[in-house]
């Protein structure tokens, strides 16, 4: 499967920052997650090496049975990525010049669009979430085949953070109920979807935070979206900017399931960041 992943990536500190991507005490955390967010797709999708231990040498292995572009979409020089690193990672970088660096995220739609028949998947990315898992675009194949193509799953945003009620933190809830019934109700569709991929019996809930930060589609569902009157309205009503680009769309054109309860776990997608499961809240028991 060929596919291309576009990732969102911007850093200029600012005098008063309001986000990590401008923050100057970030800069280091910000340069090492976009890098290994990068790394990550090599190492979970690309070529291996085995270390034969009986020989004491390493041995060329087999290849993955995706095929990966990455374009890190950026304005002028406002990114930290190396040029050293772009090289030997295979990182193209789109600087664009854009007056509202906030807007990023429309434009890798645009990019998505200019190479809308030359792939099988499109991806679009904060530069910030992690994929950790080999399985992951196989996962996302078997739902698309299974649950048609007007369905989205979303990974679920997890936080690892040993100062959290519990290890691992999914980011979910309703951001707000009201928003998330007008956001569900773009595209009307069942509550919950149920499967047995591997053998195991799942069930996917219609989201009710549907943000991941991350969407992936379908060469279909992305030449399905651009048929659509709202493709590239640039609405930036849910939330922010930020957030609208990499839900907003998805939501006016699919319905979008993530994995529930027991089955959080099928799909996920790691937060590179405690900021989230940091935050001092009550424990909630469940009921």
């Amino acid at each position: 499967m060929r596919i291309l992943v576009t990732i969102a990536h911007y850093f200029s500190a600012e005098a008063n920052p309001r986000h990590a991507s401008t923050r100057e005490s970030r800069r280091e955390d910000r340069k090492r997650a976009v890098e290994e967010v990068i790394c990550a797709y090599r190492g979970q999708f690309g070529t291996s090496t085995t270390m034969d231990v009986g020989t004491k040498s390493f041995q060329p292995g087999v290849g993955s049975d995706d095929d990966i572009d990455i374009v890190a979409v950026t304005t002028h020089e406002k990114h930290l990525l190396e040029p050293d690193f772009c090289r030997t990672y295979g990182v193209k970088v789109a600087k664009l010049e854009l007056e509202n660096p906030r807007m990023l995220g429309f434009s890798a739609h645009q990019i998505m669009a200019q190479r809308a028949n030359q792939y099988d998947l499109f991806v679009f990315s904060e530069d910030d979430l992690r994929v950790n898992d080999p399985s992951f675009f196989s996962k996302l194949a078997w739902f698309n085949q299974a649950y048609g193509q007007k369905r989205v799953l979303s990974p679920n945003r997890i936080e690892w953070n040993r100062k959290a009620p519990t290890l691992k933190t999914y980011i979910d809830g309703d951001l707000n109920a009201q928003i998330a019934d007008q956001m569900n109700a773009f595209v009307p569709d069942d509550d919950a979807l149920y499967g047995a991929p591997l053998g195991r019996q799942m069930v996917m809930r219609r989201a009710r935070n549907p943000h991941s930060g991350f969407f992936a589609l379908t060469r279909d569902q992305l030449n399905y979206w651009m048929r659509r009157p709202h493709w590239m309205d640039r609405d930036v009503s849910f939330i922010s900017p930020l957030e609208s680009a990499a839900t907003l769309g998805i939501a006016k054109t699919f319905s979008i399931y993530k994995a529930f309860g027991r089955s959080a776990g099928f799909l996920e997608i790691e937060h590179l960041d405690s900021g989230f499961s940091s935050l001092k809240m009550p424990v909630i028991p469940p009921l």
